[in-house]
């Protein structure tokens, strides 16, 4: 399996992760509209993962988890090894786990779940950039920040028109 493919696999499976464990009870009689509570939701879950490089070594793995602590907004940084993504995958996908059965624990990168007091903090994070430079690092990835995003990431763009 491609790194690319088994790369989008994860990120996928983490968004989706992410999604169910904010709860979806986005109905009801008067209460706030859709967008509202799609907002509150991510306000509620207000993280970012970050994916270590494979070769990532133990001191590169430090520095960043230092790093993620001392960002400002920081309310947890917790630790996912490969066994525990793996775990985690093998949840997720508990369903249809023949669309996982050739991704090993060893395919899996080690990461880190970085949990923040609000979205905007979440967004300055992103906007900046440089939590995706560090050594050892080899992306962060966010989920939509607000419903508009949320919107764009949801809409397929233009496939080109058939000659």
């Amino acid at each position: 399996m491609s790194r690319l493919v088994r790369t989008v696999k994860i990120i996928v499976a983490l968004l989706l992760l992410v999604a169910g464990s904010a709860g979806c009870s986005l109905f009801g009689d008067d209460a706030p509209t859709r967008d509202e509570q799609i907002q509150k939701i991510l306000d509620e879950n207000a993280e970012f993962t970050v994916f270590l490089r494979d070769d990532a070594t133990d001191a590169q793995r430090n520095d960043v988890e230092a790093a993620l602590r001392a960002l400002p907004g920081v309310t947890e940084v917790s630790y996912v090894n490969r066994d525990e993504a793996y775990q985690q995958m093998t949840k997720l996908f508990s369903a249809d786990p023949a669309s996982v059965a050739d991704v090993s624990r060893d395919a899996l990168p080690e990461s880190f779940k970085v949990k923040m007091s609000d979205i905007a903090a979440v967004r300055q994070i992103r906007d900046e950039g440089t939590v995706g430079k560090l050594p050892g690092v080899e992306r962060a990835v966010f989920t939509c920040l607000d419903v508009q995003e949320c919107k764009k990431m949801s809409t397929p763009g233009p496939t080109g028109s058939p000659s």
